[in-house]
């Protein structure tokens, strides 16, 4: 008698397993795009003239700096503007314009 009701959980088992893989192809990937989506270029970022300082990594050789997620040195030219000189703090650029590291939070009175 248990052979019998085994046979038949196996059977119930089984036949559930595959019922459900069938029901899993049946699904949409929901990291596809939805429907009516038109493949094309992605959209182009507009170029900002900021320029963010992030870092400065300096030796006696040699300096370089972190400006826009981007890794430059003296000479190197950031958005048109060539970086003149690198110093501890800051960045001159050959337009006249200074970027500092770190920025003052709040004014001293």
């Amino acid at each position: 008698m248990w052979r019998n009701k085994l046979g038949v959980s196996l059977v119930v088992l089984l036949t559930g397993m595959l019922l459900s893989g069938v029901q899993a192809q049946a699904l949409r990937d929901p990291t596809l795009p939805g429907t009516g989506a038109v493949a094309g270029s992605p959209p182009v970022a507009p170029q900002n003239d900021n320029l963010v300082l992030s870092s400065i990594v300096s030796s006696d050789a040699s300096a370089f700096v972190v400006i826009n997620d981007a890794i430059y040195s003296v000479g190197d030219v950031v958005q048109g503007v060539r970086i003149v000189a690198i110093d501890s703090r800051s960045v001159s650029l050959s337009d006249g314009r200074k970027l500092d590291l770190f920025h003052a939070l709040a004014d001293k009175q």
